[in-house]
């Protein structure tokens, strides 16, 4: 009833035979346990029987049951529902196409079934489909698509390395030209995030989109169905958006190759209006640092680990010397921790956290408001991260 609603699930004569016989059974029950009478004992009987056949025939309505659970999980993701298939999977361009991650075993119960998958691009496209995998937590044996699958490193609301967004760039555009009916389909877990940013960058390289910003936008549109809900579907988290953006200067400015890997050192991080947030003095925050996916450096204000950390209560700022900060270059993630459970937690279990290029520094300096922040970005964080949040890293000459 869940799954398809009040009206739909009664609308079928054997739902609604199911449904009274439950409330007779339970009306009865109670009945039958205030007075002992021998009606009433009978009634409950006959009414577990019936619970019994009913429960034998929601136990082989499998693929009700599938379908419920996979619907739930996309939530309102367009779907594909036709041609004997429902899958998560829709087509952005007649010959891209997005999909949540193809599944076997106890996950094919709630997301799109590996031999579903398979059976639609063999039936669609046979011959003329390459798939790319964006999950660097999950895999699946290449003996299935017929081998023709490849895959991209990205953790869970994460961005691609720049090289690696290129190089999948490249080598998309170029299958896509080897034929007119060669099509790409490319899924992460869920089909949204990193999916949506590769793609984003595709539309944007072949010419379907001149910006960024309406080629993110053109993606949501695409991917999420608000004829089922309203909940946004796209690229969400910043930093992904940030890298698209990234991408069409690589197009515009680098020929659509990535630009030389200008190395940068950190000299002072500020964290601007922290009242309110935890102690709202920022020691009892730290920071960790990655060049890739390797982590070469952390701090922690509190204890002065690696830096020098003063609080300024006077502009409401904590400013934060590093002391020996590596040299970093190309993609860089900061991630801040905080010890006080009133700081609410996102995405990769922190409260924020964010990717930049060191290439893509002007003027020596980064500065991100709340906005751009991964997790608090949600508006849903907002009553804790005051308007004017904002985290600022400026970097050595």
């Amino acid at each position: 009833m869940y799954s398809q609603g009040g009206s739909e699930f009664l609308s079928h004569w054997y739902n609604a035979v199911d449904f009274v016989v439950v409330l007779l059974s339970f009306i009865a029950t109670v009945a039958y346990a205030s007075v002992e009478i021998s009606g009433y004992y009978k009634l409950v009987v006959i009414g577990r029987v019936v619970r019994v056949v009913s429960l034998v025939r929601i136990c082989t309505e499998k693929k009700n049951l599938t379908r419920g659970a996979r619907l739930m999980v996309s939530e309102n993701k367009r779907r594909y529902q036709k041609d004997g298939f429902d899958l998560d999977l829709v087509y952005v361009t007649d010959r891209i196409i997005a999909m949540s991650y193809p599944s076997s075993g106890k996950m094919s119960w709630y997301r799109n079934p590996i031999q579903e998958v398979e059976r639609f691009f063999e039936t669609k496209h046979p011959g003329h489909y390459r798939i790319y995998n964006m999950c660097s937590e999950r895999t699946y044996d290449n003996s299935h698509f017929k081998g023709c699958i490849e895959r991209y490193l990205i953790d869970d609301h994460n961005v691609p390395l720049l090289k690696d967004a290129v190089q999948f760039v490249a080598k998309a555009q170029e299958f896509l030209n080897e034929d007119p009916e060669n099509v790409v389909a490319i899924h992460c877990k869920g089909g949204k995030g990193r999916t949506g940013t590769m793609i984003c960058m595709l539309l944007v390289h072949n010419g379907l989109f001149e910006s960024a910003e309406a080629s993110l936008e053109y993606f949501g549109n695409v991917r999420t169905d608000k004829t089922v809900g309203t909940k946004f579907q796209g690229v969400e988290t910043p930093s992904q958006n940030r890298y698209v953006e990234y991408f069409e200067e690589v197009k515009e400015k680098h020929n659509g190759q990535v630009p030389e890997e200008i190395p940068q050192k950190v000299s002072e991080i500020r964290i601007y209006k922290l009242s309110g947030l935890g102690r709202g003095t920022g020691t009892d925050f730290s920071c960790e640092v990655f060049e890739g996916r390797t982590k070469v450096f952390e701090m922690d204000f509190g204890r002065q680990m690696n830096c020098q950390a003063n609080y300024r209560s006077e502009a409401d700022v904590l400013e934060v010397i590093p002391i020996n900060f590596p040299v970093v270059r190309g993609d860089v993630k900061f991630r801040f921790w905080c010890q006080s459970s009133s700081v609410p937690r996102g995405y990769e279990d922190c409260p924020f956290y964010f990717w930049f290029h060191t290439s893509f520094i002007r003027d020596k300096s980064l500065f991100l408001k709340r906005d751009v922040l991964d997790n608090p970005h949600k508006q849903k964080t907002w009553t804790t991260y005051h308007a004017d949040f904002a985290v600022e890293l400026l970097f050595a000459p």
